[in-house]
């Protein structure tokens, strides 16, 4: 009887590889960014100023915002957002993890990375949830160059195959 009952709750607990949208990413991240534009609110914690008020990208793990203000990493702030039909807030104390001036080609401009701290495990869930209907975002950077991986053919972050150093070198 025990042993029926443990396998039932465990068909109800959703498994990591389905939590997290899909197979698990094979890149660093522990999520994978969706290209998602959504209203929201960013505020620092201590004045209660807005920094930004547009999402470029989300995942359950944090945002990249627009924002035009000046501030410095690691700072504390608020996030609230709505991503669902359902009409479910997402509230979290966050921290400011990245500074994007928006330099690079394909930016959206100057944005800020912001880190959930205290978004709840079941938002998490609800999040991923929403997200797996969204195009995945497209990475900004290049691949890190690792001169033993490139000897076979690689693939890029979309599948896509690259040309090998070396048949790059003999051609």
């Amino acid at each position: 009887m025990g042993a029926a009952y443990a396998r039932s709750l465990r068909m109800l607990t959703p498994s990591l590889v389905r939590s997290a949208c899909g197979p698990l990413p094979p890149n660093r991240r522990r999520e994978m960014r969706r290209s998602v534009r959504l209203a929201c609110r960013v505020r620092r914690m201590d004045d209660w100023r807005l920094l930004g008020d547009r999402t470029v990208d989300l995942s359950p793990q944090g945002l990249l915002v627009l924002s035009d203000e000046r501030i410095d990493d690691h700072t504390e702030c608020v996030v609230s957002f709505q991503a669902t039909e359902l009409p479910i807030w997402f509230d979290a104390c966050a921290r400011v993890t990245r500074i994007v001036e928006g330099r690079r080609p394909g930016d959206a401009g100057r944005a800020l990375g912001v880190h959930f701290e205290t978004l709840p495990a079941v938002s998490r869930l609800i999040l991923r949830g929403f997200l797996r209907r969204h195009p995945m975002a497209p990475a900004q950077r290049e691949l890190p160059l690792d001169l033993s991986a490139m000897r076979a053919p690689a693939f890029d972050y979309h599948g896509a195959m690259l040309v090998s150093l070396t048949d790059h070198l003999a051609a």
